[in-house]
C-alpha cells in the first residue's frame, strides 16, 4: 500500500481539497490494514523533497492514522485542521482529554534534538486538557540517556511507538489506556534525576505496561520489535535505492547542466536578489 499512497500523494499534492481526499481514503481502514500499515507511517519517504507540499501531506496522513487507530482503541479522536499553535489530534473519552502528535522522520536523517519531539510544545497545547500523547517511530527515539525523557516524565507527556500501538490495536478492543497516559507520573514519583533520563528505564516500564493492558507477555512484543527492525530495513533499501538513482542522473547530466543545477540547488540567484533589494532600500538617516 506504501507505493500506492506516495503516487497518490504525488498526484493531488497540490489541490486544495487534497487533505480531504486522504481524510476519505484512510480513515476509516480497518483494522487489520491499520495494524499493517502503521509502522511503515513513520518513515517518511526519501522521494519527497524536505518541505514540500508532498512531505506535509505524508504528515498529516500520519496524524490521520495516528487518530484512526485511538479510535479503535477506545477513544473519540479527530485530526486538528488548523495549524500552528495546537496539537494535530484531539481525543476525548468520558473520563479525560488528550491530546497528540505523530512524528515522521526520514532514514537519512541525521541526529535528532529535543525541539525534534515537540515535548514542550505539546505540554503547552494540553492547556486544560488532561494528557498528551506523542508518538513516534521506535528505532528515532534515543537509545538511552536523554532529555526528552526527563522532559516526558516531568511534564506527563506520553511517549509512544508505532510498534506499541500496532500492538494495541491486535491484542485488545478497548483496552483501559490510563496507566499510559500515567506513565511519567508514576515515573516522576519512582526515579531519581539522574535515572529520568534513562531511555533503558522509560521503555521497560511502556513494555510491562502495554503487555499488563493486553495480557500478553513481554516475548510476545519483542517479536513486534523485531517486525519493526526488517520493515525498517527494507525501507531503508527504499531509500538507498531512490538516492542511488539519483546519483545515476546527476552522473549523465553536461556540465552546464550541471552547473546550473548546482547553483539552483544553493539558491545563489536568489541570494543576490535578496541582498539587491536590502542594499537599494532607502534608508531614513
Amino acid at each position: 500500500m506504501r507505493e500506492k499512497i506516495i503516487d497518490e500523494i504525488f498526484k493531488i499534492a497540490q489541490k486544495q481539497d487534497a487533505f480531504d481526499i486522504l481524510e476519505k481514503e484512510y480513515s476509516f481502514l480497518s483494522r487489520d490494514n491499520l495494524s499493517s500499515e502503521i509502522v511503515q507511517i513513520g518513515i517518511m519517504p526519501e522521494v519527497f523533497e524536505h518541505d514540500s507540499s508532498e512531505e506535509k501531506l505524508w504528515s498529516k496522513l500520519s496524524d490521520i492514522i495516528l487518530a484512526s487507530a485511538l479510535n479503535y482503541l477506545g477513544l473519540q479522536c479527530n485530526v486538528i485542521r488548523t495549524r500552528g499553535d495546537s496539537a494535530d489530534v484531539y481525543g476525548k473519552t468520558d473520563g479525560y482529554t488528550i491530546v497528540s502528535d505523530a512524528k515522521c522522520f526520514r532514514l537519512s536523517r541525521t541526529a535528532k534534538n529535543q525541539k525534534d519531539f515537540k515535548i514542550k510544545a505539546l505540554d503547552d497545547w494540553r492547556r486544560q486538557d488532561t494528557y498528551a500523547l506523542l508518538v513516534g517511530p521506535l528505532y528515532q527515539y534515543p537509545i538511552d540517556k536523554s532529555q526528552i525523557y526527563r522532559q516526558a516524565i516531568s511534564k506527563n507527556v506520553t511517549l509512544l511507538s508505532y510498534t506499541h500501538l500496532r500492538y494495541l490495536l491486535d491484542k485488545s478492543t478497548h483496552p483501559n489506556l490510563l496507566r499510559l497516559w500515567e506513565v511519567g507520573n508514576f515515573l516522576n514519583k519512582k526515579y531519581s534525576v539522574a535515572e529520568k533520563q534513562r531511555g533503558s528505564i522509560y521503555w521497560e516500564t511502556i513494555d510491562n505496561i502495554v503487555c499488563d493492558i493486553t495480557d500478553t507477555i513481554l516475548q510476545d512484543l519483542k517479536e513486534y520489535k523485531k517486525e519493526e527492525i526488517s520493515k525498517t530495513k527494507e525501507l531503508g533499501e527504499e531509500g538507498i535505492n531512490y538516492w542511488q538513482s539519483k546519483i545515476n542522473d546527476f552522473k549523465k547530466l553536461s556540465r552546464e547542466e550541471a552547473i546550473k543545477m548546482l547553483i539552483n540547488a544553493q539558491k545563489i540567484e536568489q541570494k543576490i536578489e535578496t541582498i539587491k533589494k536590502a542594499i537599494s532600500r532607502r534608508f531614513v538617516i
